[in-house]
């Protein structure tokens, strides 16, 4: 951690969503996944409160809201908010600021339970904005390491992945627990994200899959197998920008997710959609049960004729972009007494 300066601050910080190209599920019996930062981001605004108190707020978008995501209830607000206030409390124990009380509040640009990461985005941009209001730079290692309480609060056992995407931006390559290899790519890929508007909890979607490995223990054994090598041979397509490739490799990663049971009828129309129109390739990402499929597509005029085919079919198109950076505070000030 680097020098801090002793200031009451106010700070500004984003962390981007993400999407995962390859090994979802699978990363967390044991495979490498490999996830792309998209510059679709979570922003958390943090300023000085008394001190031990930790004042949290949230702007989340309307139409986010109507959205069943568990137990055929509504989005539970509270529960979304508890993570950020451990998220903000652990980040004030890790850098020597136990006794100190700060307000915090965060804007949500990414779908929520859309497979594109919004609750890990929104724990990451809550630690940099708590650390950078305290004069404290934490290392993306650190911040790794901080995020994976709240996040477990929310998903159980996380792979971990999302975040890391997440605070390290642009390509990365990730193993349990925390092996994480940034990607240097000859050039990002062309990317289509589209929502279906169906919205699920990861941690249930987890949870079964973990169980049925353990009674499949066989079956998912040869899948595990398979989906290293797809995520290897997914890093090697990604370096050479073989766009090919990487939709051949993402098309049998998602035969791998619709054997295990994790994709969904919407899901598998939008992808045939997506490939039928000229898509390289095209698959669900994250926990799958509905939120988002991704397509990578030959070039920008393919990704918007795709685009308009998955709107008529009753998708939800997001023009995307790598975010090379990850997360950052954005701007911080002192505050005036």
């Amino acid at each position: 951690m680097s020098n801090r300066v002793q200031a009451d601050r106010v700070a500004k910080a984003l962390a981007p969503g993400k999407i995962i190209l390859t090994g979802e599920h699978f990363v967390v019996l044991g495979a490498p996944a490999v996830a792309m930062a998209v510059d679709l981001h979570a922003h958390a605004i943090v300023g000085p409160a008394r001190p031990g108190k930790i004042e949290v707020g949230a702007s989340i978008p309307l139409h986010l809201l109507g959205h069943e995501v568990e137990n055929g209830g509504r989005l539970d607000t509270k529960r979304l908010l508890e993570p950020l206030r451990l998220a903000a409390r652990e980040t004030l124990d890790y850098i020597g600021e136990r006794r100190s009380g700060v307000t915090l509040d965060v804007y949500c640009e990414i779908p929520v339970g859309a497979g594109l990461g919004s609750s890990a985005s929104i724990t990451v941009a809550t630690i940099t904005a708590v650390a950078n209001a305290k004069g404290a730079k934490l290392a993306r290692e650190e911040s790794f390491k901080i995020a994976f309480g709240p996040e477990s609060y929310l998903h159980g056992k996380p792979s971990g992945v999302d975040h890391a995407a997440s605070i390290f931006g642009g390509a990365i390559k990730f193993t349990r627990p925390n092996i994480i290899k940034p990607l240097k790519l000859k050039s990002p890929p062309h990317v289509l994200v589209c929502d279906t508007g169906i919205h699920r909890s990861t941690k249930k979607l987890v949870g079964t899959v973990v169980r049925k490995s353990q009674l499949r223990r066989q079956l998912f054994d040869v899948h595990l197998d398979e989906v290293r090598e797809i995520s290897e041979s997914a890093v090697r397509a990604l370096n050479r920008g073989d766009g090919e490739e990487m939709g051949a490799l993402m098309n049998r990663n998602q035969e791998l997710l619709v054997e295990i049971g994790v994709s969904h009828p919407k899901l598998e129309q939008l992808v045939k959609v997506a490939r039928e129109k000229g898509a390289l390739g095209a698959k669900l990402t994250g926990a799958g049960g509905g939120g988002c499929i991704i397509a990578v597509c030959q070039n920008n005029k393919d990704e918007v004729s795709i685009a308009r085919a998955l709107k008529r079919h009753g998708g939800i198109p997001y023009m995307v972009t790598m975010d090379p950076e990850g997360a950052r505070a954005v701007s911080t000030g002192t505050v005036l007494k």
